[in-house]
């Protein structure tokens, strides 16, 4: 049932995160099997073993997910991406996500969910993603004119 595919998500995304052995490796060789057209994962399993082979990737790992998203077709994955880009843990590709959040791959109004995602990422993370913001904050208030989405910045 639905709760039960909720459930199952949420309890993957976890394992994944934490490093559970058994969990990685189904996760590595389903996105892989994704990637490659083999066998496209269902939308519900797509943030659990998005968050776990960034979590526990290398650079290859974010270009392969950032080539996804150039070649999504549906908002609705670009969002789903966007929003676990943070999962990622090494300080340069940290940068690097962040960057991406203010290219024009992203829209404007999606920005705030990839620097959210950062910030949510790790404690690491939330460092990156708050110099981010200052660094770039003429940027970020001029882009949303004081509306509710940098309000929804600076709570993120």
């Amino acid at each position: 049932g639905h709760l039960d595919a909720l459930l199952r998500g949420l309890v993957l995304g976890k394992l994944g995160k934490a490093g559970h052995k058994a969990t990685l490796e189904e996760a590595r060789r389903r996105f892989k099997d994704h990637v490659e057209g083999k066998h496209i994962l269902s939308a519900d399993l797509r943030s659990p073993v998005y968050v776990t082979i960034l979590k526990h990737g290398d650079s290859t790992t974010l270009d392969t997910m950032l080539k996804l998203h150039k070649q999504a077709d549906m908002q609705e994955e670009k969002n789903r991406i966007e929003r676990v880009l943070g999962a990622i843990s090494q300080p340069e590709l940290i940068q690097k996500v962040l960057t991406f959040a203010l290219s024009e791959e992203v829209r404007p109004q999606d920005t705030v969910s990839v620097i959210g995602g950062v910030a949510g990422g790790s404690k690491q993370g939330r460092k990156a993603a708050w110099k981010f913001v200052r660094d770039n904050w003429e940027e970020l208030y001029n882009r949303y004119q004081g509306g509710f989405l940098i309000s929804r910045l600076i709570k993120v």
